[in-house]
């Protein structure tokens, strides 16, 4: 990190370590932030918006504001800021009554020494704060105020670094899982009261009897949803995909209208919950409802099925079983007829009265079972005869390849992309769709979150001519499930275009469970659909590549995508975590690499890098992406091999940098300074003597002389801190430096000298 100067290359960073509202600031100053994105009102800072910012002023300054579950201490000097209490000193004396604050993560422009900083704590989410803990230190909270952080300059020309909990200089970022928790004294003391008002209106929400008008589906799904209000991420978001649920099952058929029943009692529970954080109060939070109530109507198709599903399985919810059985049995019949493969591969279809049960297959297997056609039992063993003789061998990598031909996903079998946010995902998946498409292969693209016109628009930018995409991509935006009565149909042709498809996107899996009303974090739902979409879909001969997010435990993220853990056991492909190292977009080169976390099959993970990524996440580097958006009129991509250093070393590589020639020009500085500099008038001195270093290669080299006693320093005039040299640093004596000569062997060459002279 010692190379990261400015906003552009350090909210990426930000952003993988969690800290999503990274704002730019002016550079070299702290102020003003930009309009819209601070405040309890603030929008939201997505990728698009970081990439216009990080375009239009590469150099700014960095903020973060604070999010929900994090609280900072603003702690000022007594010289500081012109107030008139030390702060520090205040908190000392708060801790004798409170107990002492635990070591944590803190930011600071003053240097390793100044008690003047932010500090970062975990808190509670949800609760109010108070405007400060006492004279001299105020509180940095979600809805109020951000944090300036590295790589800013403050004013002063100092810059601002990040410091571990023991005190020591950081390289590296903390993620908000690093943060200590605020101990319940001090969460008591800093906490506003709770309002009365609140819980008395919020009670009754909690309590709700069963309601006789809905069936148990929509009873335990509305429960479900007014419990935890949040569990999406937001009340926005958790109620835009229960409204969608919701009208969902209304169409399914469940009993009484009750789905409209729940939609109607989640209105005012709503707008009593979000109206105290609009600035136009319940106006427009009853707007906002009226808007996620109108887009989920949209997606509705009208037509409403005449079977209750309560009354039937889970799995046959999510089949053409719950329809009448006329029905039922003509779908199954066909689907039969067409894709005897498909159903036959998974062995999930229901067995239909009448009906001739087969044979389940494991892992996209692609042999008949012909004897199996007559049997009385799904419950079949199976004929090894094939595999045993290697006649049929497991998938292989074939789609997706890098430069060197490595196919990165398998073919019959289900793979997925998992990431944070704006990460990469779906432009990987829109990468191997160009890639197909281009050797005019069938590519069925199944989308829940975009648009055709935004696909279309990217792949015309890899490359891909109009005639591929006319003649080969099979795009479909559903707003239902496929089991849906007006969805049968385009369900039966995607397995129509399956037989030929190399390969088919499925983006994104969150979405297309919350249109089939299921929850991602119940395994048996998981296993229901996976059954009954991906796999039917991969047993016809595709590569199938879901898009997901990733969990939000910091120890397990990255290794399965969010929710239950049953996705990362029913891949029977590859799982990749995807993260963008350098951000992609237009006028930019960016960098996105991929790596396995479960490679099911194991033909791939021995071309990965030869050790996983530090964190204990195990996942080994596949592929690094290089995209190139300088070209307004083509995107050019490499695929590329991952680098196949162990990233031990490569982070050992980076904790060992020493700017050792720098050290001792700024050593020598210092020893024949006749005033003692603060680190704006070394910089640039050292600047005006030549140097060529970045500003955070020069703070790296006066960290390591501070921590190793050949400076000191302390706070000067407006609290600015100022240098001194304790003893000289030369690289000749440092072990660590490229030049270091043993002393020994410099006496002796000394010796050799005088005894030279002496001949002479």
């Amino acid at each position: 990190m010692t190379d990261i100067y400015g906003y552009a290359a350090a909210a990426p960073l930000y952003r993988a370590a969690g800290w999503m509202q990274v704002i730019p600031l002016p550079e070299g100053r702290k102020t003003p932030p930009p309009s819209g994105f601070t405040g309890r009102s603030r929008k939201p800072v997505t990728d698009e918006q970081v990439r216009f910012w990080s375009q239009s002023d590469p150099t700014a300054n960095t903020g973060i504001v604070i999010p929900e579950g994090v609280l900072v201490l603003d702690i000022d000097a007594e010289q500081g800021h012109q107030v008139k209490a030390d702060g520090a000193k205040g908190i000392s004396e708060l801790s004798q009554e409170l107990g002492m604050l635990p070591a944590t993560w803190s930011s600071t422009a003053h240097g390793i020494d100044s008690p003047a900083r932010h500090l970062f704590y975990k808190v509670p989410e949800g609760l109010a704060w108070k405007g400060g803990a006492i004279e001299g230190v105020d509180i940095l909270q979600p809805g109020h105020r951000y944090s300036v952080v590295w790589p800013s300059i403050h004013p002063s020309g100092e810059m601002y670094c990040w410091y571990t909990p023991s005190g020591a200089f950081s390289g590296t970022l903390p993620h908000i899982g690093d943060l200590a928790t605020l101990p319940w004294k001090w969460v008591d003391y800093l906490r506003k009261p709770d309002r009365v008002s609140n819980s008395t209106t919020l009670t009754p929400s909690y309590s709700r009897e069963y309601d006789d008008r809905m069936c148990k589906a929509v009873n335990t799904f509305l429960n479900k949803t007014l419990a935890n209000p949040a569990s999406k991420g937001s009340r926005h978001d958790t109620t835009l995909q229960a409204v969608w649920a919701l009208v969902n099952f209304a169409q399914e058929g469940h009993r009484g209208g009750g789905a409209l029943d729940a939609i109607n009692q989640l209105k005012p529970r709503f707008i009593a919950e979000v109206a105290p954080d609009r600035q136009g109060k319940e106006r427009e939070a009853a707007r906002e409802w009226a808007s996620i109530l109108s887009g989920a109507m949209e997606k509705a198709n009208g037509v409403q099925s005449h079977v209750d599903p309560c009354e039937q399985s889970k799995i046959e919810r999510m089949t053409p079983g719950e329809f009448n059985e006329l029905t039922q049995n003509t779908i199954a019949n066909q689907m039969r007829e067409s894709h005897p493969q498909a159903v036959q591969n998974t062995g999930t279809m229901p067995v239909q009265a009448g009906s001739t049960p087969v044979a389940p297959v494991q892992n996209g297997s692609m042999e008949s079972h012909e004897a199996s056609k007559n049997a009385s039992s799904s419950w079949q063993f199976e004929d090894l005869t094939q595999l045993a003789s290697g006649i049929e061998l497991p998938p292989t990598p074939t789609v997706f390849q890098r430069e060197d031909g490595q196919g990165l996903f398998y073919r019959g079998a289900v793979n997925d992309l998992h990431g944070e946010p704006g990460c990469g995902k779906s432009m990987i998946a829109q990468i191997a769709t160009a890639q197909e498409l281009k050797a005019d292969r069938d590519v069925i693209y199944i989308d829940y979150e975009d648009s055709a016109r935004n696909v279309v628009k990217r792949l015309l930018l890899l490359g891909v001519s109009g005639e591929q995409i006319i003649g080969h991509l099979h795009y479909v935006r559903p707003s239902a499930k496929p089991s849906s009565p007006t969805s049968l149909g385009g369900w039966r042709e995607t397995l129509d275009y399956a037989d030929t498809a190399t390969l088919a996107i499925i983006d994104g899996v969150t979405s297309c469970l919350a249109y089939a009303g299921l929850d991602s974090n119940s395994g048996d739902d998981i296993a229901a659909w996976y059954n009954t979409m991906p796999r039917l879909i991969s047993a016809c001969g595709p590569a199938v590549v879901l898009i997901d997010h990733v969990v939000k435990s910091k120890d397990n993220r990255g290794r399965y995508a969010g929710g239950s853990m049953q996705k990362l056991a029913l891949i029977d492909g590859i799982s990749y975590s995807v993260d963008m190292t350098k951000p992609v977009g237009k006028g930019v080169r960016g960098t996105i690499v991929i790596k396995s976390g479960k490679d099911r099959i194991s033909e791939i993970e021995e071309h990965c890098a030869v050790s996983w990524s530090g964190n204990g996440s195990h996942l080994r580097e596949a592929a690094r992406i290089e995209i190139n958006s300088t070209d307004p009129k083509l995107m050019h991509v490499t695929i590329a091999r991952p680098n196949m250093m162990p990233s031990e070393d490569r982070q050992a590589k980076r904790d060992d940098f020493r700017p050792t020639g720098l050290m001792e020009r700024i050593s020598r500085m210092l020893e024949d300074s006749l005033e003692e500099p603060n680190q704006s008038e070394l910089f640039k001195a050292l600047k005006e003597d030549g140097s060529g270093a970045r500003t955070a290669v020069m703070s790296k080299a006066v960290s390591l002389l501070l921590q190793e006693g050949f400076v000191s320093n302390r706070s000067g005039r407006n609290n600015r801190s100022i240098f001194k040299s304790v003893r000289p640093y030369r690289q000749i004596d440092d072990p660590k430096s490229d030049a270091y000569v043993d002393r020994m062997s410099r006496e002796e060459a000394s010796e050799s000298d005088d005894e030279n002279h002496l001949e002479i």
